[in-house]
């Protein structure tokens, strides 16, 4: 639950927003000189007011936080020392829980078993490989007539229903299907690749009907999807961030198109999603997904997010890992300067670990924020504004700067509830298989493809994050998910309410 801001915070508050607009006012009347026109180059002169002022912020603020930061660093050096104690040693021996086992027992030649009496063993066990074998499954479906009927004008004939295709034609089962999406969704195998391996086993076909393979699975798990994404919607903290695709559908050439991704962070998360718009990065597109969300939303610094930071009922977050990127890239400008932005930031870090490994309480993390983290950031903002006026705004150090101060009330956000996140890390990890695939199958030929991709990434990504193993999960639905399947019975192939529902 979010907790309405006491009265120290909102003094806090208002002391910070002080300390923000005398920024503002240095930066309009102090920084970049040269660029004042004579009539306003008295103004100009008045910008060592204010340098004294945030020195003092800056000096006042690190006082404050020295407790805190030993604190921090130590409770970091005793969690790595019991680490390091309780750290397992690799194993003497492979482990090969859950593998079947089929035992040989190896006699010794040239002998009578019958002088003999054992005493003993050794036992050794060697891993082996079975390759994957292809079966055709042949149904045939008897037609009777009664016999009575025999010479009847219309004798009654009965024969068992046909079973229910996966997809068009029924030559495909489930089993296969499943396997091929698997393979190049998770597994980031092209389907050219899997053809080459298929033609090893006996089987030979062309790319193509892989492809359309994978496309009709894609349409017929359309209705899975569309489920998932109201789901998704329904939570109150969502992560969202956008990935670029390659789009090849232009002879010759090939153009840049975004995927949304919407990953669901709460503590029991069910999933997320992605979302295509004939590959727009725009800022319509969050605008109309997220349109009625009530909750917290966080994002990079993109600036169509802005938009949010406007919206009732929508607490709208930062990402401190891509500010700290911000100073790690400056640092070839500014070594000094930007490696104590990236070591204040990185105390940060060290306190959510601390939090982490003790297994605190979604309330001991706000709180342990609100007494620890904040100050620190308030030091930081204190000693950012300090520094500003030695850097442009062309210079790398000065675009981090910017670009920290600007979402400095949104990182600070994290601190009204323990379960947010100091970062937008999760769900920019979601991106890698996408990132992955794009490495080996390249591009999408047209928008409905990558749409189609969106489909079975969404499903196979959600059973990672739920817990789900997806090549069962996505037999059984293909296996149970038919044209007239209800509403509901869809949403409990889902791989979350799967998951309650099968263990």
């Amino acid at each position: 639950m979010i907790q309405a801001p006491s009265y120290s915070d909102l003094v806090a508050e208002i002391k910070n927003l002080k300390a923000r607009i005398a920024y503002l006012e240095r930066q309009l009347y102090g920084a970049k000189p040269d660029r004042l026109s004579r009539k306003n180059k008295q103004k100009a002169d008045q910008s060592d007011l204010f340098d004294k002022e945030f020195k003092d912020a800056y000096e006042d603020k690190h006082k404050e936080i020295e407790k805190t930061v030993k604190d921090i660093e130590a409770e970091t050096a005793k969690r790595k020392a019991q680490a390091e104690k309780t750290k397992p040693s690799r194993p003497s021996s492979y482990r090969y829980e859950g593998l079947e086992e089929r035992v040989f027992v190896i006699e010794p030649e040239n002998i009578n078993p019958e002088d003999y009496e054992k005493i003993g063993e050794d036992v050794q066990r060697i891993l082996h490989y079975v390759p994957a074998q292809l079966w055709v499954e042949v149904i045939k479906r008897p037609i009777y007539r009664l016999k009575a009927d025999k010479n009847a004008l219309k004798p009654h004939i009965c024969q068992a229903e046909a079973p229910n295709p996966v997809i068009g034609g029924g030559h495909v089962a489930a089993d296969m299907l499943a396997q091929i999406v698997i393979d190049k969704f998770r597994d980031h195998l092209p389907e050219y690749r899997q053809v080459k391996r298929y033609e090893d086993l006996g089987m030979k076909l062309p790319t193509s009907t892989l492809n359309n393979w994978v496309h009709a699975v894609a349409n017929r798990l359309a209705p899975l999807y569309e489920a998932q994404r109201r789901d998704i919607r329904e939570s109150d903290y969502l992560q969202v961030d956008e990935v670029p695709w390659r789009i090849a559908d232009r002879p010759g050439a090939s153009r840049k198109g975004y995927t949304w991704q919407f990953l669901d962070s709460r503590p029991d998360p069910h999933g997320l999603y992605f979302f295509y718009l004939s590959g727009s990065r725009a800022g319509y597109v969050p605008r109309a997904e997220l349109k009625d969300f009530h909750g917290a939303i966080q994002s990079d610094g993109y600036k169509v997010y802005d938009y949010f930071e406007e919206q009732e009922n929508v607490t709208l977050l930062g990402c401190m890992a891509h500010v700290r990127r911000k100073f790690i890239d400056a640092q070839k400008s500014a070594p000094e300067d930007a490696a104590k932005a990236v070591e204040w930031i990185g105390m940060l870090y060290k306190l959510e670990e601390n939090l982490r490994q003790s297994k605190a309480t979604f309330e001991e993390k706000a709180e342990a924020r609100r007494t620890k983290a904040l100050p620190i950031m308030d030091a930081i903002e204190a000693w950012m504004q300090m520094i500003s006026k030695k850097y442009t705004p062309s210079d790398s150090m000065g675009r981090a700067l910017e670009y920290a101060y600007k979402l400095w009330p949104r990182l600070r956000r994290y601190a009204l509830d323990g379960r947010y996140h100091i970062d937008n890390n999760p769900v920019e990890r979601g991106q890698r298989p996408t990132v992955m695939g794009r490495k080996n199958y390249l591009f999408n030929k047209t928008d409905q493809s990558a749409v189609d991709h969106t489909y079975l990434y969404t499903l196979i990504e959600s059973c990672d994050v739920v817990g789900v193993e997806p090549l069962p999960w996505l037999k059984y639905v293909l296996e149970n998910l038919h044209d007239d399947t209800p509403p509901e019975q869809i949403k409990q192939m889902l791989p979350y309410y799967y998951k309650k529902s099968h263990g």
